[in-house]
């Protein structure tokens, strides 16, 4: 301003100077006044050009500065589009984020919150004014998450897990949460919560697969071992029930023999969680299944005021499976919520449902006992662990639940809290299927009368000596060895009529047996009996299946060993 003012009184300054000259020249016209005038007049153009000048260079200033100013202007405008495609986008990937981003202040308080946040604290009674991060979790869990959060703005990351309620039960969060710093100060903590309670329970299910298969197979080696001396057992009984005896001496003989029998059934409890799966499978109706169970039962839940209601889907859903061992599944639930009630004081309920998803049925049978503590839980499963007083369980019903689910392709879970009851679910795979697969039913050959010769193969010498008994008081011969190397030695020279040979023993087992069976005699595969005490092991199974080979479960009943003994002759004679 002062640059464009001074040209302008100089200009001023100067035309007075020179009006003053011109008119001094006009009044006194003398020489000596002439170059004065002359000055004047060269002073006056030149303060005329140099303010025309300086005008012209304002001029081109305030274009620049006019230019200037709007660059600025448009750079501040794109820096300010830029922040809010930016804060927009962040606002677009906290709400594509699945998982629950908060922005908490140093009490917990919620300042900023992604939809899925939202939706956690939206079911969360009160207003959502000043709600905490504290009212999502469990009680217990409160001093955690509070530790935490003050280790998060002291300016440490930090990532942990605590419980917390989801639509009406109780789940697992893994949570994060990182300091937000605005210069040297730590004003806000980002948390993430990403519910975790699925992966975990998939995980505590892989680990419980991963020890029952283990366990499995250790039962698998001890069931065998046990399976030998009650058949022994059972035989020489059933041998001397055969024999004239005392009234007082039968009844002793068949109290052995029914022991006997009920380590074969224990046993076979044992294998149960660890079969592979050989029995013959249709469609099973699970309300069917069901409502025959629980009438075993109901006369027991009536005399124990147990309320049992049954909710079950009108569609009568259907899985492909084997119904004794889904009625077995569902009869030990039955009773392991039995026990659980009767120990109960208030309210005795059980609930039993079914329902027909997409892919899968879901059964599940609640009751309002005790419940189960968190201690445990991991552990129900497990063969030979129970809670229950001695005498009163053995620990292998719910281990047998679980084999059979798995043997059906499924999975078996439970929801529990001390105090609350407990649900135990089983979803099985559904089966498109609505009609039975076509069987043809092939005639049963009459069993084959007279004399036999029968090749006993099994390196159990009390084993040998009870069935070679048994089949000699019935009118058939046998020669009794103890491996398939024997028994192909014996072969070579005298022809009998059926082999009935063990799978798994010392020296040439079972499957070698066959093998060396179908190069140099093809003619008695056909007349080969597998008997075994561990059928659901997984090699013995596979044998079974991949042979054709029939086969009988030690320890078996001599009456049913001796009618399939005739039946393969038979079966031989007629071919």
């Amino acid at each position: 301003m002062e640059r464009s003012i001074r040209p302008l009184v100089l200009l001023v300054a100067a035309a007075t100077a020179l009006a003053v000259a011109i008119v001094a020249y006009v009044f006194s016209p003398a020489a000596a006044l002439r170059p004065l005038v002359a000055m004047l007049i060269t002073l006056t153009t030149f303060l005329a050009v140099r303010l025309v000048y300086e005008q012209r260079r304002s001029g081109r200033h305030a274009a620049l500065l006019e230019g200037e100013m709007a660059r600025q202007t448009t750079t501040l405008l794109d820096s300010l589009a830029a922040t809010a495609a930016a804060e927009r986008d962040v606002r677009l990937v906290m709400e594509a984020v699945p998982d629950a981003i908060m922005l908490l202040d140093p009490e917990g308080r919620i300042l900023s919150q992604n939809e899925p946040a939202r939706d956690l604290t939206r079911s969360l009674p009160g207003e959502d004014a000043n709600r905490t991060v504290f009212e999502l979790l469990d009680t217990a869990a409160v001093p955690v998450m509070r530790d935490q959060l003050q280790a998060a703005f002291r300016g440490t990351v930090r990532r942990f897990e605590v419980p917390f309620q989801r639509d009406r039960s109780r789940g697992i969060a893994s949570v994060l949460c990182a300091p937000v710093r605005e210069g040297s100060k730590i004003t806000k903590v980002l948390a993430l919560l990403r519910d975790v309670t699925d992966s975990r329970r998939a995980d505590t299910q892989l680990r419980q697969a991963e020890k029952l298969m283990a366990m499995g197979q250790m039962v698998s080696g001890v069931a065998h071992e046990i399976n030998n001396p009650a058949a022994i057992i059972s035989g020489f009984a059933q041998t001397l029930l055969l024999d004239e005896m005392t009234a007082d001496q039968r009844d002793m003989v068949r109290m052995i023999h029914d022991e006997a029998s009920r380590i074969g059934r224990i046993t076979g409890n044992l294998l149960a969680f660890a079969r592979a799966g050989s029995k013959e499978r249709a469609l099973v109706d699970v309300n069917d299944v069901v409502q025959r169970t629980f009438a075993l039962r109901s006369y027991y839940f009536a005399t124990l005021n147990i309320v049992v209601s049954l909710e079950l889907d009108p569609a009568n859903p259907q899985v492909w499976g084997h119904g004794g061992d889904l009625q077995q599944l569902l009869l030990n639930l039955l009773i392991n919520a039995e026990h659980a009630l009767t120990a109960t004081e208030g309210r005795r309920a059980l609930t039993i449902r079914t329902r027909a998803e997409d892919d899968s049925l879901r059964l599940e049978c609640e009751d309002t006992g005790h419940g189960i503590s968190a201690d445990i839980k991991h552990r129900i499963f497990d063969p030979f662990f129970t809670t229950k007083p001695e005498g009163v369980g053995t620990g292998l019903g719910l281990s047998i639940c679980y084999g059979i689910v798995r043997d059906h392709g499924g999975r078996i879970g439970v929801e529990s809290e001390p105090g609350r009851g407990a649900t135990f679910t089983v979803i099985l795979p559904r089966d498109p299927r609505t009609q039975q697969r076509p069987e043809a039913e092939a005639p049963s050959p009459a069993p084959a009368q007279g004399t036999l010769m029968v090749l006993l193969v099994d390196d159990e010498p009390g084993l040998r000596k009870a069935v070679s008994r048994y089949l000699n008081r019935s009118g058939i011969q046998v020669r009794a060895v103890a491996d398939g190397a024997e028994a192909l030695r014996v072969l070579r020279t005298q022809e009998c009529d059926v082999i009935v040979s063990d799978i798994r023993m010392a020296g040439m087992g079972g499957r070698e047996l066959l093998a060396n069976l179908r190069r140099d005699r093809p003619d008695m595969v056909s007349r080969l009996l597998f008997s075994s005490g561990d059928t659901a092991a997984p090699e013995t199974a596979a044998l079974l299946r991949e042979s054709g080979v029939p086969s009988i479960v030690k320890p078996f009943d001599f009456a049913r060993l001796e009618q399939v003994i005739r039946e393969i002759a038979a079966a031989k004679a007629s071919a």
